[in-house]
């Protein structure tokens, strides 16, 4: 069955769409936004900053209002950024009331940002039951965010197989600005164990700009269903090669098939190939290169968001 516009045409103009994204101004959100409004869009913000609050759902659906889209980066985005209560309030009802937009304003889809950490394995909390890391790996997240982002991944979840609406959730690793490769080097250069101290994060990163990109990909590809999909760089970032770091720092965790780590000893810890089929997504920054490969130019206008949205079938996620 096609997804149907069932009270209005997205607010479009020579194919752009109006796509709303919750905490535009934040660290991710803003080059995400920047780079829809690059493609043309119009791009509708919401943040605290500007006085904006999640837990308004009335505000939430006003915003919605007229969008194609909704781009749904609002949260407090970490444990210390606020109390277990209001984490889980922002986080989880927060979402609901985008989801709930979503419905109202008959939008083709919502791209929900969760996060690794719905598997547990951050900041000390556990470690992987394998190397590298994929999406099918349990979520055993414990600590109030983490277990935010996994109940927001189960609502979209829900949600999709009640509107058929399909849904997103994108699970990045840690996200790094363009300058955060110099700042990473002169830290471990001046304290050289604090790469694995006080916890390894498996050399995981993924650099904004890849996000941004992953953002369009999800809003752009035909899509049914409710999804998840890790976002890493392609290597890590590490001053060994990833089989030996594994094998020094987290012994106990096995890497399921060598073969790869002995073609491309600097791979990622963390399999992104998810991303890579439904999305078509590949990291192109790296650590190898400091983040100074640029994305390649995205040559596919802003009529791709609406045709694929009006187009694509919406079979709901089991």
């Amino acid at each position: 069955m096609v997804i149907r516009w069932h009270r209005h045409r997205p607010a479009a103009d020579h194919g752009a769409v109006r796509i709303l994204v919750t905490g535009h101004r934040g660290n991710v959100g803003g080059p995400v936004a920047a780079h829809l409004e690059s493609l043309g869009h119009d791009v509708t913000g919401f943040d605290r900053v500007d006085g904006d609050d999640l837990l308004d759902s009335a505000a939430v659906r006003s915003a919605a209002d007229g969008c194609a889209a909704i781009v749904h980066l609002g949260a407090i985005a970490h444990d210390d950024g606020g109390s277990p209560e209001q984490i889980m309030a922002v986080n989880v009802l927060g979402t609901w009331h985008v989801l709930l937009a979503a419905e109202a304003a008959a939008a083709g889809r919502v791209i929900c940002f969760s996060s690794a950490q719905v598997f547990g394995t951050a900041e000390g909390e556990g470690l992987p039951d394998y190397f590298p890391l994929d999406d099918g790996h349990p979520r055993r997240a414990k600590r109030p965010y983490g277990l935010s982002k996994r109940l927001g991944e189960d609502m979209c979840q829900g949600f999709t197989a009640r509107t058929g609406i399909a849904t997103m959730s994108l699970r990045p690793v840690a996200v790094w600005d363009p300058g955060m490769y110099q700042r990473i080097e002169e830290k471990w250069r001046d304290d050289p164990q604090s790469e694995w101290h006080p916890f390894w994060e498996f050399g995981a990163f993924v650099d904004v700009r890849d996000v941004a990109t992953a953002v369009r990909q999800a809003l752009t590809v035909p899509l049914s269903g409710h999804h998840r999909v890790l976002l890493c760089a392609a290597d890590i970032a590490a001053s060994e090669p990833s089989a030996d770091m594994a094998a020094r720092l987290t012994p106990a965790v096995p890497v399921g098939d060598p073969a790869p780590f002995r073609h491309d000893p600097w791979r990622a810890l963390v399999d992104c190939s998810a991303a890579s089929r439904l999305l078509g997504w590949r990291p192109v920054h790296k650590w190898s290169t400091r983040g100074l490969l640029p994305a390649p130019v995205m040559r596919q206008s802003g009529r791709d968001i609406p045709a694929v949205l009006e187009a694509a079938s919406s079979c709901r996620s089991m």
